[in-house]
Formats: C-alpha cells, structure tokens, sequence
C-alpha cells in the first residue's frame, strides 16, 4: 500500500525474460507475483523524475492467507523501509 502522500513507481526484475512496473497512487493497495530471489524496487516521482527510495528483497514481501493482518504486515514493512530513506 502505498501510504504516503505521493506517486510511486514500483518496478522488478526478475530475469531478462520478466519484469514488472507499475504506478501506485496515494492510499492504492497492490499485490504481485514474483520469484523469491526477485527485488522490489519503489521510486517516489519527483519533479526531475524518479528517485529510488526502498529496494526489498520480494521474499521479504510475502502475503499470507492465514488473515487480514497479514495485508497491514506488507504495508507497514514498507512503510518502515520509506521512512529510513
């Protein structure tokens, strides 16, 4: 989720055969697939165009099923990687 203020732009690469990009708007919530070796990468899009903020390691990410706590798990990790950039 992406609980700041502004545009992010989050992309993954995986293999030369896969990637993924996507714009993630204030208060959107996204959910992706990816191998476990895979990165995230969040952008925040400033006015001279995209600065990294957070590279994670997609294993990292892991959404379980078990409950809905484990959506807020994901947002709060990568509300606490935003925070130390």
């Amino acid at each position: 989720m992406n609980s700041t203020s502004e545009i992010q732009v989050i992309k993954s690469e995986c293999r030369e055969s896969w990637d993924f990009e996507r714009v993630v708007f204030p208060g959107q919530r996204l959910f992706f697939e990816a191998l476990s070796t895979a990165h995230l990468e969040i952008y925040k899009a400033q006015n001279s165009g995209l600065q990294l903020a957070a590279r994670v390691k997609c294993d990292r990410l892991q959404v379980m099923q078990e409950s809905s706590s484990s959506f807020t798990t994901v947002s709060k990790f990568l509300g606490q990687q935003l925070a130390a950039c």
